[in-house]
């Protein structure tokens, strides 16, 4: 069996080829990645504004009052 040669052309096609798929890969995993971390900031978001629409109902609705205080407060010695 004769061992396989490359010459010039065939070999800067193939790395060529080769490049390229490195880009698009590289590209859709970045895209991916992306979309992946979009979605968890959003469900994140939704998730904690629920939370505080929730504690702000039960802190106005729940019968019990809520104090506003506006100024310092001084501590009694």
């Amino acid at each position: 069996m004769v061992p396989l040669s490359l010459d010039t052309p065939e070999l800067e096609l193939l790395i060529g080829i080769i490049g390229v798929l490195i880009f698009v890969t590289s590209f859709v995993a970045l895209l991916f990645s992306a979309i992946f971390v979009l979605g968890l900031a959003q469900f994140l978001y939704v998730g904690v504004r629920w939370c505080v629409t929730k504690i702000h109902q039960s802190y106005s609705l729940g019968g019990t009052r809520t104090m506003i205080a506006i100024g310092r407060i001084v501590p009694h010695h």
